[in-house]
């Protein structure tokens, strides 16, 4: 059965296989090498899955920690194993252990979805129209992909109801509903509980940065915008971060390592959490920024941390309020912004509005949350396109 350099349709073969104490080393056609733990290929088997739910059944304490293989073999499209116990037979695709391997030869490959931004994304911000965008799941699925890649777009020509950030927002998912509603009116007003409420300037911040898990993606559509000024700013906040951890590493391990407060409230919430400002995941990539000044509390760390925490702090919003990195878009009546919360930072320019012109600026927005966007885009690419990577 192990014919020498075996290819499947996918385009990538084994080319050997190696037993060892604990793992099988598998040598693939295209020179790459992976590792498999015999613990992690008996959790993995297909039969110990659900064959309509696809959810684990296996249990694996119902075999020892030393299990591993009496015999292996491949052939064209898969991979075969006898176990050491219960005269278990495990067949694993050869394809789906390719895409699922996690040697060093394969996380080394891995691309970013990702790509940071700053002013030179105005020369290629991704649009698209409303109509298209309803109408075609092949739109969607660009646009979904360009969002992700960038963490902003725009859609033109949205029905100016208050219906019509709803129904771009319901293309993906359903809506995420926060002490503001699900859906929430960006509008000067009296009495406001919110700074986004007035017609004051607003810095560059991520919302909600007090909630457990801020939202994912934010919608703010356009319904109406004749005021002067009200100029809509956004920095790629992946980008600044790149930014400071290559001209200051220092700032950046202190930002992304120690926990500050972070607080909403009002009369009727008292919204807190804790976390750094910076977030990266175990491999040191990027997850997200949490950054918005009128959102963190009091800072209370150590005596021998708090000026060095600032000093770093303030280095980071000298670099978020750099030229460099912030666009400036006069929205109008129509236009829908989609932009990662938990990446791209927002705010606007100071406004009029006082007498007959109080109502002049209005956008409605609601939020999506990332696992929902990132289960649309999943499906999508199933028709579409390659899924991206999970790495």
């Amino acid at each position: 059965m192990n014919s020498p350099a075996a290819k499947q349709q996918f385009g990538v073969g084994v080319q050997s296989l190696e037993q060892n104490e604990r793992s099988i080393k598998v040598t693939w056609t295209d020179g790459k090498v992976s590792t498999f733990h015999y613990l992690w290929l008996r959790d993995n088997c297909p039969s110990g899955f659900h064959p309509s739910t696809q959810e684990r059944l296996f249990n694996l304490t119902t075999v020892s920690e030393d299990i591993h293989a009496l015999s292996s073999s491949f052939d064209e499209s898969s991979l075969y194993i006898s176990w050491s116990e219960l005269e278990h037979k495990s067949v694993y695709r050869l394809e789906w252990l390719y895409e699922n391997a996690y040697s060093p030869d394969f996380k080394a490959t891995s691309e970013s979805p990702v790509t940071p931004w700053g002013t030179e994304i105005m020369e290629s911000l991704y649009e698209v129209q409303y109509d298209d965008l309803m109408r075609e799941d092949s739109a969607l699925y660009e646009w979904l992909s360009a969002v992700k890649k960038w963490g902003i777009s725009y859609v033109r020509n949205v029905p100016c109801t208050d219906q019509g950030v709803i129904d771009v927002a319901n293309r993906i998912a359903f809506l995420r509903e926060t002490n503001f509603g699900k859906v929430f009116d960006v509008q000067s007003k009296p009495n406001p509980i919110n700074n986004a409420y007035t017609s004051e300037a607003l810095p560059l911040h991520i919302d909600l940065i007090n909630q457990e898990t801020p939202p994912g993606y934010q919608f703010l559509h356009c319904l109406i915008n004749d005021s002067k000024g009200g100029e809509s700013t956004y920095a790629d906040g992946f980008k600044i971060i790149e930014e400071l951890k290559a001209t200051s590493p220092g700032s950046f391990q202190i930002l992304s390592t120690v926990t500050v407060p972070m607080r909403y409230h009002d009369g009727e919430t008292d919204i807190q959490t804790r976390h750094p400002i910076i977030n990266v995941d175990e491999d040191g990539r990027l997850v997200e920024l949490r950054y918005s000044p009128h959102l963190v509390s009091t800072f209370d760390m150590d005596e021998d941390m708090m000026d060095r925490y600032y000093r770093a702090f303030r280095e980071l919003m000298v670099l978020i309020n750099d030229d460099r990195f912030v666009i400036s878009i006069k929205m109008k009546a129509g236009d829908l912004c989609i932009f990662d919360n938990r990446r791209v930072m927002h705010g606007r320019n100071a406004f009029e509005a006082s007498g007959s012109h109080s109502g002049s600026r209005h956008l409605r927005g609601c939020y999506v949350d990332r696992s929902e966007f990132e289960s649309k885009l999943r499906v999508l690419n199933r028709h579409y396109g390659k899924a991206p990577s999970q790495r």
